[in-house]
């Protein structure tokens, strides 16, 4: 292996030195030539921004104000492709814009063509609206065309008729809580406007679900109806009323009487008195009474099928009450002349 000597290696420094100078030299026309080609891309870009272009735009749109007497049925686009002409930097705006206003589309603005004579189908001509179309756009873009070029709108007659509201509640109560009395709705009844063929199938409207967990207390909370597809209400929402309170576990004794006993017979039963039990809001506790309920056992079962036990039943009870149980379900008898 050759040795390098003192003499050698100075040689080889200045080769070393100068192999640096010419990569730095390299480096910096690299850098210099890099940069004039990005600052001439930039300049082109530019310049073809200032040129004019023709292009597609897909736009969004929201129709508003049908006519009063008929509601819609069918459907419309929901989006109307629009041809423009503009400046690159204009629709390079529009390219890069994620989320366009919706254009409105005043349906009342414009006279409705009827498709034929006995139909309730009408149409627009899409080239009848460019220039309120262009004028929400701005005076930036020309719209040269619009696809489609006919809306078609379906059409029904509207009417009317007033319909029961009933509330949708998902309630979950604390402890010994309960509901305490009838669930009031206000206004009960809203009127309804729409196509025939689905107002006179409609038997109730349903307001917005509404979930209330460890409920304690009187729940008193306006909710908006729920909407249904080409129906208007003359409400947009009810005041419901839900009554609640704690309720406490009470029992009584009730009479039970003999009923469709034919005459010259008598119908003994043991026992003769049901104990009840039920649960009863505190308010109440002190206003139920015996007269409230009615238990009884009915003669003629016996003439439909031999029974050795005949049955209870508790046909009347406090409205205010839950929960209500009673024992025995079935008595003895004995039948005497």
């Amino acid at each position: 292996m050759p040795i390098l000597t003192g003499l050698d290696t100075g040689l080889i420094r200045p080769f070393t030195k100068l192999a640096r100078r010419d990569k730095d030299r390299f480096n910096k026309k690299l850098l210099i030539f890099v940069f004039f080609l990005l600052l001439s891309a930039v300049f082109w870009f530019l310049s073809m921004l200032n040129r004019e272009y023709t292009t597609d735009l897909s736009y969004p749109v929201r129709y508003t104000n049908f006519p009063d007497d008929k509601v819609l049925v069918g459907e419309l686009p929901a989006s109307l492709t629009l041809n423009v002409s503009g400046y690159g930097y204009t629709l390079l705006k529009y390219r890069l814009s994620r989320q366009l206003l919706p254009i409105i589309f005043d349906v009342n603005s414009f006279s409705l063509n009827r498709v034929s004579d006995e139909s309730d189908s009408f149409f627009i001509l899409s080239s009848v609206a460019k220039n309120k179309i262009s004028d929400q756009l701005g005076g930036d873009l020309e719209i040269n065309e619009i696809t489609p070029d006919t809306l078609f709108f379906e059409f029904s007659e509207v009417i009317s008729r007033n319909v029961p509201v009933e509330p949708h509640l998902t309630l979950e109560f604390r402890k010994q809580y309960m509901q305490s009395g009838q669930v009031q709705v206000y206004p009960d009844t809203v009127t309804v406007s729409g196509p025939e063929s689905v107002i006179d199938t409609l038997e109730r409207v349903f307001t917005q679900e509404v979930i209330r967990r460890q409920v304690d207390r009187t729940l008193e909370v306006d909710i908006p109806l729920l909407e249904k597809e080409y129906l208007r209400f003359s409400e947009q929402k009810v005041r419901v009323t839900f009554p609640v309170e704690q309720f406490t576990e009470a029992s009584i004794n009730v009479q039970i009487e003999t009923v469709n006993v034919p005459e010259g017979f008598v119908l003994k039963i043991f026992p003769s008195e049901a104990r009840v039990s039920y649960l009863v809001p505190l308010s109440y506790y002190e206003k139920v009474r015996q007269q409230q309920f009615y238990a009884f056992v009915d003669y003629e079962m016996l003439m439909n099928e031999e029974l050795r036990r005949l049955p209870v039943t508790m046909s009347r009870y406090p409205e205010f009450i839950r929960g209500m149980r009673f024992t025995p379900q079935t008595v003895d008898f004995i039948i005497e002349k």
